[in-house]
């Protein structure tokens, strides 16, 4: 037997939608509802999408007196570690990689062009500052965040612990609720420098959408 197409339409008068918007169904409604769930989504095309990557790197190595590692802070969260990265900055990893992203998703060029290291307004500078200057851009560019996705490889210390905290760091420099924000921790299998714990590294994706100032996405349950 071949399969059925069913369509899903919205209940009369249970969304509040400007004609032609489009509609989701995602999952289930309330609890002991089996009708689906419906979010009302604006239409979107290509245009009203930018997607950006950022990649940092940094090596870490003792803090003072035995060598030159700044505090390890990942994400705007401090973490207990004996060594720290040797960078220009404060050497945030995590949030040099979100600064990339954002200056990448708008075309931009990346940090090191915005806030070069031979600057010595940079020395020492906190990296939430970097982050603060690209949704600043993104915002008087008519865009905002909708999501953002992070892996941080360091093979120790751990960041579970932290994972809560550096969300909410950042959630709060994107503007976003924190549900739009994930962080994840890797190690790197003792390979390499990052395995050898001589480095530290971070992945970013973000998305930003065209901001018309409705706020996030209305969810109808």
């Amino acid at each position: 037997m071949g399969k059925q197409r069913v369509a899903v339409q919205p209940a009369s008068g249970s969304l509040s939608a400007r004609a032609g918007s489009p509609f989701s169904v995602s999952g289930l409604g309330p609890p002991g509802s089996h009708a689906p769930r419906v979010d009302k989504v604006p239409p979107m095309g290509p245009d009203d999408l930018r997607i950006g990557h950022g990649y940092d790197l940094h090596r870490l190595e003792p803090l003072p007196p035995a060598g030159a590692g700044r505090a390890l802070v990942v994400g705007g969260v401090r973490l207990e570690h004996d060594r720290g990265p040797v960078a220009h900055s404060d050497g945030d990893v995590l949030l040099h990689a979100v600064t990339d992203a954002l200056l990448g998703a708008l075309g931009e060029g990346d940090i090191g062009q915005v806030f070069p290291d031979t600057d010595p307004a940079h020395a020492g500078r906190d990296s939430a500052d970097f982050v603060r200057e690209a949704v600043g851009r993104a915002s008087a560019g008519g865009w905002r965040v909708a999501s953002l996705d992070a892996t941080v490889i360091l093979e120790r210390p751990k960041i579970a612990g932290a994972k809560g905290r550096i969300r909410e760091t950042l959630a709060g420099l994107l503007g976003v609720d924190v549900s739009r924000v994930n962080v994840k921790g890797k190690t790197h299998e003792r390979v390499d420098a990052v395995g050898e714990g001589r480095a530290i590294e971070a992945h970013v994706v973000v998305l930003l959408v065209r901001d018309d100032g409705e706020g996030d996405l209305e969810r109808v349950d």
